[in-house]
């Protein structure tokens, strides 16, 4: 049994890291959608990280940097992409361009005030919503009409992408709240998404038998916990430069992992 089990996690290890398929341009192109949706994420987490720090210019500057390189990566594989999703191309420009409207005009507030308007920020974090929304749907066309499907081990990678953003989220926007930003209401509850990115870290390290796949999810883990205590604890210290480095890590390492495999 235990022979049987080690070739059944090896297979799984060796199917291909990005998906199940034997043409890889959909999954390429996928994949370039993904990894849009991660960064137009980030964008928001940097934007509040310069809320939490009253308006520090650098930390402007970065957002800023950021945002000019999501826009340059939308354009390129708008420009590249396969024939057929224009209609859904044309729905996330529009959704783009009024998320990058919404953010200068609170950018332009912070400079001058130190205090952007509430109701701009709510319109602006309303119109990344949709389109991230907007992508979700272009990523699922893309997988359905070329019939192929991720795997397992994307599919662990991306949930705990996805289960890192949400708590930061949670914790930067509590960080900059002083400054009027929005509180998530949400009814999955922020020690759930803790514990869910917790038991995908765990399961993990009980199948990989790399020693350097081992030693960058214990990298993870243990950064991990830091940002956790951080999120959980309403009475700890607010310390959202950390909290920020620290996600940037973990989020290359959940990368570095799945080339190790």
């Amino acid at each position: 049994m235990l022979l049987l089990r080690t070739f059944i996690i090896s297979l799984f290890f060796c199917l291909p890291v990005h998906a199940i398929s034997s043409d890889g341009a959909p999954l390429a192109e996928e994949l370039r959608v993904f990894k849009l949706s991660t960064d137009v994420k980030l964008l928001l987490l940097k934007y509040y990280h310069v809320q939490a720090d009253e308006g520090n210019s650098q930390l402007v500057e970065e957002v800023l940097h950021h945002r000019d390189e999501v826009a340059y990566q939308k354009d390129r594989l708008f420009q590249e992409m396969s024939e057929g999703y224009s209609e859904k191309q044309s729905r996330i420009d529009g959704h783009w361009v009024e998320f990058n409207t919404l953010l200068e005009q609170n950018i332009n507030e912070i400079r001058e005030s130190n205090y952007p308007e509430l109701q701009v920020v709510t319109l602006m974090r309303k119109a990344q919503r949709a389109m991230l929304d907007e992508l979700e749907q272009l990523s699922q066309s893309i997988l359905s009409n070329n019939e192929v499907s991720l795997s397992e081990l994307t599919l662990w990678q991306r949930d705990q992408k996805n289960l890192l953003i949400e708590v930061v989220e949670r914790y930067i926007e509590r960080a900059a709240s002083s400054m009027g930003a929005p509180l998530t209401i949400d009814s999955v509850d922020i020690n759930v998404l803790c514990q869910r990115f917790d038991r995908g870290i765990e399961d993990m390290l009980t199948r990989v038998s790399s020693s350097e796949a081992q030693r960058l999810l214990n990298k993870v883990r243990s950064q991990w916990l830091f940002i956790e205590t951080a999120a959980t604890d309403t009475n700890a210290r607010l310390i959202p430069f950390l909290v920020m480095r620290y996600a940037d890590s973990i989020l290359a390492r959940l990368d570095d992992v799945a080339h190790h495999i």
